[in-house]
């Protein structure tokens, strides 16, 4: 009998609900501020998380050799949902993004991938976080969403591994957006990638295990 673990929606809604009431005191305090927290945004990130769920639950590392579509799956969920007739509507743009994702020539799904596998031997908060930072710098991977998607891909790292997801609330808004937002200014270079990145990275890895909540991932057994 196997462990697996899945996510816990309810309470993952619970926190998203407040931070999106909370947001406009929260913006106030970031050192950019942000568009307010719409409810389309809550909605395509619960789905996100439930798509996360389905990973887990037939093990998938998103940002493996064998399932880099899912990334992109992700991305389009959190911008579009899951509705045929909103993806029709934005099709052309869900291409671009597919292509983007695919061939872009200074950060692509491989260099993400390979980006990750170079991580292999440290915590999952680390590779977590690493492959974050990678992912939302300049170039970015995507042409929206980000973060978001990012937000997700942690959340499948860590929790393959029984680690709790990353999940915004009220507490930890602030020590999420502002160094994303310093890693989202900093582009890609030899040096950026030896010294600027890797300290984001060990400073974001470390946020990441002190806000983690084990209330929003339960076990199961299989």
């Amino acid at each position: 009998m196997s462990k697996t673990y899945q996510l816990n929606l309810a309470a993952i809604e619970e926190s998203l609900r407040q931070t999106q009431k909370g947001f406009s005191h929260i913006n106030d305090s970031l050192a950019m501020r942000r568009e307010p927290i719409a409810d389309i945004i809550i909605d395509n990130m619960l789905l996100g998380y439930s798509y996360v769920n389905d990973l887990l639950k037939n093990k998938i590392n998103i940002v493996s050799e064998s399932n880099k579509g899912q990334l992109l799956e992700l991305n389009q969920i959190v911008l579009c949902g899951c509705d045929d007739r909103v993806r029709y509507e934005f099709s052309e743009h869900m291409r671009q993004t597919a292509i983007r994702f695919y061939n872009q020539e200074d950060c692509n799904i491989d260099h993400i991938v390979k980006w990750n596998k170079k991580n292999k031997s440290k915590s999952p908060w680390r590779r977590a976080a690493s492959t974050y930072v990678y992912m939302i710098s300049r170039p970015q991977l995507f042409f929206e969403g980000n973060h978001r998607t990012g937000a997700l891909m942690m959340s499948n790292v860590l929790a393959l591994e029984g680690y709790p997801p990353f999940v915004l609330s009220i507490n930890n808004a602030k020590a999420y957006f502002d160094p994303s937002t310093l890693a989202k200014l900093t582009h890609k270079s030899l040096f950026t990638t030896l010294y600027k990145l890797p300290k984001i990275t060990k400073h974001f890895a470390q946020f990441l295990e002190d806000q983690a909540e084990s209330r929003y991932l339960n076990k199961v057994k299989t």
